[in-house]
């Protein structure tokens, strides 16, 4: 027997007594609406084919200009925000899984959960973009660039700070293109190829609607738009080739740079034997490079495993006769050597820890004998140092990450964590090309040329004189095996050389090592003296620094703009935040008031 449909009656009015709800404006149907999932996930895997090849060893720097265009007009166009969500953490986990795979060579585990985290980073820039063009109805040219720009900036700042593939980062061989940088940092290199890539994005989501209709056409977007973003190109080209045409350098200190090839991994523990054969082959080097009588010489970060401050020296009989020998190498060459090692200040009994190591730099004059010293600044996250240390209520959490089976530096509860320094700390160096004054530099060591504002702080003082004629870098690559994440750490050191107008030489464990101009152009490589910068190889480089005496827009006052971008989309997300909070309360509303007319 069939049941007998009952139908309720409709409501065709509202009771006078009811109060009026009315819903926040809601994106409203678009003519160039992606309805459907699964183009939203081909356009994505399109920019993350674009993107492969975007960064050294390769760097295509033409498809910085377009590699974002189809996950833009995907982002834009459909309706489906927690879709367009999912996809936006899909393409950044993808994104970082490839880019990323060097680190895979130290910890595969690493490789995938800094993936993992750094994809989040592709999430709050797309629903930006969303709620700017679709609620907002912004020009998609600047809601792209903007909060690209801004995501980039966060993405390089706090603890866990990592400014690796940035967009901007795809220019590095076309140098007109990255001298803005002395204006804007990175971030404004990133913003100008953001503007093009919003842009034709624009172009592509003005025909959508053509298209589906079966009409194959190109609709320009609004000559505004056109005249800006072609403006905004020419002016950045014809600012950087003014700025590559400037002569105002004048040639400085004499350095030589010595690069070992020793790869590092975290399962073989200490060999003596190896490690005195590492420190025979570098103390060669040094003799090589002095026949060619520089100023100074440099070699890597911890070239080899060696202590060398002065409270280790009464303690510790390597560290006594390592030192020695440095002493002698720098009075009986009349050099200043630059060399990585480690720091270890015994505390009083009782504390925790029981010592104090920090990552340093020691700076041995031939009218010396104590050298003077540098301790790192910004440690490397679980490279060097375990968060939660020293935290109380945290402290478990630091037992769980330093533990062997999730962290390979941890084994057998060794905690190798170490101490920040504290001071930006430069050095004077004797010239005679300098007379009347000595040249000064600073030291970063491994990823302290990578992060913008730390590198910034060596050059430049508080109130905004130049203290830095030039700067060292002296990095351990060799916990990445020979690939690609040799010359990318090469591009990243050579953006804080434009940024600030500074030139940079660089002493690196299979490498690179060589010279880079305050221009960005690098030459005389140890792998490779007029080619590309690869991975590997052994010898030295010797040249003199070229000293720029300007101070740049951006060695003053920083990220200013991206830091711009950034206010202006946090406060995209806020208001889109702030409606969706409405959204969810006029609808609790509404639903309240329907059950008032069914039950009065």
């Amino acid at each position: 027997m069939k049941r007998r449909r009952v139908e309720k009656p409709e409501h065709t009015g509202r009771r006078s007594d009811a109060p009026s709800r009315e819903l926040p404006s809601r994106p409203t149907d678009r003519p160039d609406d992606i309805l459907r999932r699964w183009p939203v996930l081909v356009l994505a895997a399109l920019t993350w084919l674009l993107t492969l090849p975007l960064f050294e060893p390769q760097s295509w720097w033409p498809l910085g200009f377009i590699a974002f265009v189809p996950w833009i007009v995907a982002t834009c166009a459909t309706r489906r925000t927690r879709w367009m969500c999912f996809v936006a953490y899909l393409l950044g986990t993808a994104y970082f899984l490839m880019h990323l795979r060097w680190l895979g060579v130290t910890t595969s585990a690493g490789h995938v959960a800094a993936s993992l985290y750094l994809a989040v980073y592709f999430v709050p820039a797309a629903w930006a973009v969303h709620h700017m063009y679709r609620r907002r109805h912004a020009n998609v040219v600047l809601a792209f660039a903007m909060a690209w720009t801004a995501l980039e900036l966060i993405r390089s700042r706090g603890p866990l700070a990592f400014p690796w593939f940035l967009l901007g980062h795809s220019q590095i061989r076309l140098l007109p293109m990255i001298q803005v940088a002395d204006l804007a940092g990175v971030g404004g290199v990133t913003f100008v190829l953001a503007a093009v890539n919003g842009l034709i994005a624009s172009v592509v989501l003005r025909s959508l609607p053509d298209w589906k209709a079966g009409r194959f056409r190109l609709r320009q977007p609004g000559w505004p738009s056109i005249l800006g973003v072609a403006g905004l190109v020419l002016a950045t080209l014809v600012y950087g080739q003014t700025q590559l045409g400037r002569s105002v350098v004048t040639e400085g200190p004499r350095v030589s740079v010595v690069q070992g090839d020793f790869l590092l991994d975290t399962v073989s523990g200490y060999d003596p034997r190896k490690e005195a054969s590492k420190a025979a082959a570098y103390f060669d080097m040094v003799d090589q490079a002095a026949s060619s009588a520089p100023d100074m010489i440099v070699l890597p970060e911890t070239p080899w495993a060696m202590i060398l401050n002065y409270e280790a020296r009464q303690i510790y009989a390597s560290a006594k006769a390592y030192h020695k020998e440095f002493v002698r190498l720098a009075q009986q060459r009349r050099a200043y050597i630059t060399v990585g090692a480690m720091s270890v200040i015994p505390q009083s009994r009782g504390s925790y820890p029981e010592e104090l190591r920090h990552n340093s730099a020691f700076v041995y004059s031939p009218s010396d004998p104590e050298p003077k010293r540098y301790d790192k600044i910004h440690l490397v996250p679980f490279g060097e140092f375990v968060p939660f240390r020293h935290t109380r209520r945290l402290f478990w959490l630091y037992r769980f990450l330093n533990d062997g089976s999730f962290n390979p530096w941890g084994r057998g509860g060794n905690e190798y964590s170490l101490t920040p320094g504290r001071d930006f700390a430069t050095f004077p160096l004797p010239s005679p090309l300098t007379p009347g004054r000595d040249a000064r530099f600073g030291i970063t060591i491994c990823y302290e040329d990578v992060i913008p504002h730390v590198f910034r702080g060596f050059v430049t003082d508080p109130a905004g004189h130049k203290k830095a004629d030039f700067m060292l870098n002296i990095s351990n690559d060799g916990w990445f095996g020979r690939g690609e994440q040799q010359p990318q750490h090469l591009v990243n050191c050579a953006f804080r050389a434009v940024e600030n107008r500074v030139a940079v030489a660089r002493s690196v464990n299979t490498g690179v090592s060589g010279f880079i101009n305050s221009d960005g152009s690098w030459h005389n490589l140890v792998s490779d003296p007029g080619g590309r910068p690869r991975a590997g190889g052994t010898g030295f480089r010797v040249a003199r620094i070229p000293l720029d005496p300007r101070v740049s827009f951006y060695s003053r006052y920083g990220d200013v703009f991206s830091w711009l971008c950034a206010i202006v989309t946090l406060g995209a997300l806020v208001d889109s935040m702030v409606l969706w909070m409405m959204g969810r309360r006029a609808s609790r509303a509404i639903l309240n008031d329907s059950e008032k007319l069914r039950n009065p």
